[in-house]
């Protein structure tokens, strides 16, 4: 067990473990007697307090570190023994660890953070920001006019405030640089993020889609304004049923995660699928199959072209809206079989064969329908005609080697085809 703090004779051993006993025996005390105003002034005060701790905790880990302290007791590094001897995730005591060592460079932050004016997030923005500047300034008093125009503006901001306006230091502290040099970076922030966009996004087996993303910030402020739009308060009470038109309105409060997600659903349904991009022939549109007694009332599900599945009563609802497409040869709706007036398959044949073929028809192939070319059977050159009947759903690279010479196509009795290379 180690020792008490009270029988070490550095002052600063003896002002922790004194702290700790005075902050227990207040943390632990009745609070009721105390005035709102005394409330009010000692939250703000032990928040300082707690700044100031931090600070000293910084310091400690810093001087830790130069000992190798975590090295003497066999431990990766002196942050990974921090993090495990005080329950820290490793890379929050890394993290941490970092700020000490910054806040061992740049003197008037670490003196703020001792004073308790400024929090850590804040001491870690303006460290960041000013070990990021440039290394070729020909002014050297720049980094520390910028570290003291940060220390100024994290009085009046949060850190997420005082880190936008970080990025554009140098255009306030020397702006006969900083505009230039800041334009520079922006851009080239820019064709990172885009050139390093991603998202992924996979069926769960539970009735949902989970995904994560990452997309340059024009496109999230955009994304996220739409979103705002479809969860703010007054759209959701302009949506409700009239039987609740009586109701007290909603007051206006960030909208929760579970508000955002309904309102990615309804921009969804939303989007007009005649200005989407073309997918496979046709709009980027996800097709429900139905049977009509299901569509009048019945409780059979509807069928995506993917293959997941829809309630009946889902299926009724986006039909209230979305086009209907009987997809029944002959019908007077839409003409499903062209001859020889067109040698490109319409939208409505498509859609047609996508429902008979839902995958290539190469033997193995399992590509999605919407994912693949309609291909004639008979050649259109050779007088096929553009039917249903000489129609085929084959994938871009089952497509090609159809046409390949290097191949022969045999069909199968099951409607599939299957390609051998000639010898």
């Amino acid at each position: 067990m180690a020792k008490d703090s009270r029988h070490h004779a550095h002052t600063v051993c003896r002002a922790v473990a004194k702290s700790r006993r005075k902050v227990r025996s207040a943390a632990t005390s009745d609070l009721w007697q105390m005035s709102d105003d005394e409330v009010a002034t000692t939250l703000l005060e032990a928040t300082r307090l707690r700044a100031q701790a931090e600070a000293l905790e910084l310091r400690l880990a810093a001087e830790a570190d130069r000992r190798h302290v975590g090295e003497r007791v066999g431990a990766t590094d002196t942050a990974s023994w921090w993090g495990h001897q005080t329950r820290q995730n490793r890379p929050v005591a890394k993290s941490r660890m970092r700020l000490a060592e910054s806040l061992d460079r740049h003197h008037p932050t670490a003196a703020a953070l001792t004073e308790g004016a400024i929090s850590g997030d804040h001491a870690r923005v303006i460290t960041d920001c000013i070990d990021r500047l440039p290394d070729d300034l020909d002014d050297p008093t720049i980094p520390a006019r910028a570290e003291q125009h940060l220390l100024a503006e994290a009085v009046h901001r949060d850190p997420k405030a005082l880190a936008t306006l970080a990025k554009h230091v140098l255009t306030v502290v020397a702006p006969e640089i900083g505009e230039a040099r800041d334009a520079r970076t922006l851009e080239r922030e820019e064709r990172e993020t885009r050139a390093n966009a991603w998202f992924t996004m996979c069926p769960d087996g539970k009735g949902s889609y989970r995904g994560k993303f990452s997309i340059p910030e024009l496109h999230g402020a955009m994304l996220h304004k739409m979103l705002l739009a479809f969860a703010a308060p007054k759209h959701q009470a302009a949506t409700k049923d009239a039987a609740d038109a009586g109701e007290e309105p909603e007051v206006e409060r960030r909208p929760s995660p579970e508000r955002m997600g309904d309102a990615l659903c309804e921009l969804l349904e939303r989007l007009p699928a005649d200005k989407l991009p073309q997918l496979g022939g046709l709009n980027a549109t996800v097709v429900v199959t139905i049977d009509l007694e299901s569509l009048m009332g019945g409780l059979a599900p509807g069928v995506l072209d993917g293959g997941g599945v829809i309630s009946a009563a889902t299926a009724r609802r986006l039909a209230c809206e979305a086009g209907l497409v009987p997809a029944v040869l002959g019908s007077k709706s839409e003409l499903l079989d062209l001859g020889r007036r067109s040698r490109l398959f319409s939208g409505a044949q498509r859609r047609g064969l996508n429902i008979t073929q839902p995958t290539c028809t190469a033997d193995g192939c399992d590509w999605p329908a919407h994912l693949c070319h309609a291909h004639h059977d008979q050649p259109w050159a050779h007088g096929g005609t553009t039917d249903l009947s000489n129609a085929r759903n084959l994938c871009p690279r089952h497509h090609a080697r159809i046409h390949d010479p290097a191949y022969e196509t045999t069909h199968l009795p099951n409607g599939k085809v299957a390609f051998h290379m000639r010898t």
